[in-house]
């Protein structure tokens, strides 16, 4: 840091006011030029980090999500390339497939942010966490793009759709209990929801 010149005893008092100015617009602009260093730090980190990512470094923080023409409510349990687990208060879980048809709103005062996921976690796909819902034989619930929505369970899970057997949650899938088989292409789901009454 720059090291201020003592004005001898012979400089005025008039002048000596005005190397203290000096002095003083000089140390406010290194510190303008670091608080910019600094911004751009942040705003370069900032530019090559995705969503899902960021999301991530938000884990135990509450989140509203709008996934089609729904809204679901609560704590961040976990982010993933493909999709965001939301924790509801109820004790619901709701995995919210990344989209055009999904959006986040968080705290307006940010949290302390973990650090970003290591490189395990981007391995999680939704298909995979589809196809042990379907091994899981969990009763779901499916949100899908057009505002409409789907419940049963997954019996199937290909590489870009799923498989459902439509019944009502409340009843155990049994053959009787099943109205209808339904394919739909992961495209067309914005959340899956696994009621709290199952966890």
């Amino acid at each position: 840091m720059h090291e201020p010149e003592e004005p001898d005893d012979t400089t005025p008092p008039g002048m000596r006011r005005v190397f203290d100015d000096l002095e003083a617009e000089f140390e406010a602009g290194l510190r303008r030029e670091a608080e910019q260093e600094t911004t751009a730090a942040v705003r370069a980190e900032l530019g090559s980090t995705v969503l899902w990512e960021q999301l991530a470094r938000r884990v135990d923080s509450q989140v509203v999500a709008y996934a089609g023409t729904r809204t679901f409510r609560g704590r961040v349990a976990a982010s993933y390339p493909e999709f965001l687990v939301l924790q509801a208060a109820d004790g619901a879980e709701h995995l919210i497939r990344y989209g055009p048809a999904a959006s986040f709103a968080v705290p307006a005062e940010p949290p302390a942010l973990r650090p970003t996921p290591g490189p395990a976690v981007r391995r999680h796909q939704f298909a995979l966490a589809l196809r042990e819902l379907a091994r899981r034989r969990e009763p779901v619930k499916l949100a899908l793009v057009d505002g409409t929505g789907v419940d049963g369970t997954i019996e199937a899970v290909g590489s870009d759709y799923l498989e459902v057997a439509e019944h009502d949650l409340g009843e155990v899938r049994r053959r009787a209990a099943v109205r209808a088989r339904r394919f739909l292409a992961f495209a067309a789901i914005v959340a899956v929801s696994l009621p709290p009454a199952r966890r």
